[in-house]
């Protein structure tokens, strides 16, 4: 089963609606989480936010943004933080040489360095709305998918970077 079997898209309310469904899947399965919602003139954002760990009880922060546009097709993000960070910038091209490595291996999952040199998981899906309905636990499954393949990674990521992720100097 696909991500949508028998969603009608391109309504007003079809944000909404995956909205609300991603919501009741997280408390159906009792994760707690901060709920947070933005409109703009031509879009609308949603963002879940919440800790999970991993199977070895290392804390990660995850975050599902939902966005539509009105004028186009939005996507559902996936978004894995505090994973762990370079703290060595003489390690920077071995990472970044292993990121691409393990970036070639999934087609969804993508790892990156982010500006404050923290290791990210994305995950984008595209919201490509058609007739069939929102299958929210896909939405959990590709979660647990990026978390999985930190866990594959993990041990090899904490030979170039260190765990966590790099406080801010206004932190």
């Amino acid at each position: 089963m696909g991500l949508f079997d028998g969603f009608r898209g391109g309504e007003e309310a079809a944000a909404m609606e995956i909205r609300n469904a991603i919501k009741d899947e997280l408390d159906r399965i009792d994760w707690n989480y901060e709920l947070s919602d933005e409109n703009e003139e031509n879009r609308q954002e949603t963002y879940f936010y919440m800790r999970n760990e991993l199977e070895n009880d290392e804390p990660i922060t995850a975050v599902i943004v939902v966005r539509e546009y009105d004028h186009a097709d939005g996507f559902i993000k996936i978004k894995l933080y505090d994973i762990a960070y370079l703290e060595a910038g003489d390690r920077r091209a071995e990472l970044l040489a292993k990121i691409n490595t393990w970036n070639a291996e999934f087609r969804y999952v993508k790892l990156c360095l982010d500006r404050d040199q923290d290791v990210v998981v994305d995950i984008d899906l595209p919201l490509d709305l058609h007739k069939g309905k929102f299958q929210p636990d896909s939405i959990m499954a590709m979660m647990a998918v990026g978390m999985r393949i930190v866990e594959n990674i993990y041990d090899d990521l904490m030979e170039l970077c260190t765990r966590g992720h790099r406080p801010r100097p206004q932190e």
